[in-house]
């Protein structure tokens, strides 16, 4: 994967609407599934794939080298290239390092799902243990299969297997972008499984009490699937796996958007829709006079679900975007003409509509100015709080830059990582021989207020920080900051 973390990895197919169509998601899937295996392949297939995979980012992407060069790439690839023949788990490491040395998060390579599939029924057993970065120390932030006690959560991890944490992570280093500290962590236990290290680990922790050293014989785990990036088939999904909507009191209401991630899944687009209308007439009807919006775990996806929230908490104009400059490469208009009827129509009739009259290799500029949201009848007119993190990308992202830039309610919680200047609207790939499959973004957008010169990410109007011991507490301090800011507004009234 990329990788945002073990969990997940980002698509931002901005060109997905709310169609969903069997055709559409199959190719989806294929195109979105790495399928290398774990067999050692030649030094001509490697060479094939690695041009495959850098003529598809120069072709597709706009500003392929807008945080590094074309030198530093090609000396990487040649490198790469003399390596000569290597397993499949090598080979997928060493194109994840291709892919983070553009230093732009949209171009990421798909995990290899196939493979840890093989590894699992070959008994191969992973690190339970998620990490976070504080202030220089490795701190365990989650535990997987109660391989640990839950109040070992906080305490800084030394060793695995009698190798310093350390070391471990600054094996991996190149193969993550800007955002390593926020996600290296995180995949820990791919990384561990990537290094060979073997079931049971032992690891030595030191207490975040007493300050005390000890090593822990810790069990591997083989229970992945929370933290793959494997989808359910369109009708096994529900809206609720996505984003939830409450009354959480008589005065407050809650959207949990985890993810934006279903636009191609017809099933859940219409339940989201038809809940997005009965939750705001519900708001409107009880009078609640204030909503938050949680952003905080949301990786992003499709811009529709993003658009229909704004669209009814908007109050003046906004956009979401700034302007683009769009690449027209041969690859993409072959994935177009073979998307089915009805999204090949939406699409050219909406952003790319004038895509074909472009000759190849042509950057499109278009630059927008803020509008209205549209009229509704259960538009929400209390006081917006939107929580935002490190975990926030993509499209989640660019919806915290409309509230930030356009100031549409107050951002609540830690900075983004990814800035809204950003690569977009992914294209899918894949190479020929390993099948290694990669994302490519074909659209450079512009923030929100269409400030191309700033590079900033999103930055909330209240700084709260949410600690690994705030998480084994099950402690919320962002939450716990909205709920006493509404609370003590509610008293100054009476």
């Amino acid at each position: 994967m990329k990788i945002k973390s073990f969990a997940s990895a980002l698509i931002g197919l901005t060109l997905c609407s709310a169609c969903g169509i069997k055709k559409y998601t199959s190719t989806m899937t294929s195109l979105t599934t790495t399928e290398v295996k774990n067999v050692v392949y030649s030094e001509k297939e490697i060479e094939q794939d690695i041009d495959y995979f850098i003529k598809s980012v120069e072709e597709v992407s706009p500003f392929p080298y807008m945080k590094t060069d074309s030198g530093s790439i090609q000396s990487l690839a040649l490198a790469k290239k003399k390596k000569g023949n290597r397993t499949g788990k090598e080979l997928y490491l060493d194109f994840m390092e291709l892919a983070a040395a553009y230093n732009v998060g949209h171009i990421y390579t798909f995990p290899p799902e196939q493979m840890l599939d093989e590894a699992i029924r070959n008994g191969d057993r992973f690190f339970p243990v998620f990490l976070k970065l504080n202030h220089g120390k490795w701190e365990i932030l989650g535990i997987m299969s109660n391989a640990l006690p839950d109040d070992f959560v906080g305490n800084e991890v030394k060793k695995i297997n009698g190798i310093p944490v350390d070391d471990i992570i600054k094996k991996f280093l190149p193969l993550f972008d800007d955002e390593r500290e926020q996600t290296i962590g995180a995949s820990m236990p791919f990384l561990v499984w990537a290094a060979d290290m073997k079931s049971p680990f032992s690891v030595e922790i030191v207490n975040k009490n007493t300050g005390v050293a000890s090593v822990v014989a810790v069990e591997g785990s083989n229970d992945l699937a929370k933290y793959r990036n494997k989808r359910q088939d369109d009708g096994q999904e529900k809206l609720d796996d996505f984003i939830t909507f409450e009354i959480r009191d008589k005065d407050t209401g809650y959207i949990n958007a985890k993810s934006f991630y279903f636009a191609q899944s017809k099933t859940v687009s219409k339940a989201f829709t038809k809940k997005l209308d009965s939750y705001f007439n519900e708001l409107q009807e009880k009078r609640i006079s204030n909503l938050i919006i949680d952003l905080r775990e949301n990786g992003g996806g499709s811009g529709f679900p993003a658009e229909s929230i704004l669209q009814r908490i908007a109050n003046k104009p906004y956009q979401q975007s700034g302007g683009s400059t769009m690449r027209v490469s041969a690859q993409f208009r072959d994935f177009i003409a073979d998307l089915p009827w009805v999204l090949r129509m939406f699409v050219k009739s909406g952003p790319m509509k004038d895509y074909d009259k472009h000759p190849v290799g042509t950057n499109i500029e278009s630059e927008t100015k803020p509008t209205m949201p549209k009229k509704a009848k259960n538009k929400f007119s209390g006081q917006v709080y939107v929580l935002i993190g490190p975990g926030t990308h993509s499209a989640a992202m660019m919806m915290a830059n409309a509230v930030e830039d356009f100031d549409l309610g107050i951002l609540v919680g830690e900075p983004t990582v990814s800035i809204p200047r950003e690569l977009s609207n992914g294209l899918p790939m894949k190479t020929p021989n390993a099948r290694i499959s990669f994302i490519v973004p074909a659209t450079l957008f512009t923030r929100a207020n269409g400030d191309a010169t700033n590079y900033q990410p999103v930055k909330p109007d209240v700084v709260v920080e949410t600690t690994a011991e705030d998480i084994k507490n099950s402690q919320d301090p962002v939450m716990q900051y909205v709920v006493g800011k509404i609370t003590n507004e509610k008293r100054e009234r009476k």
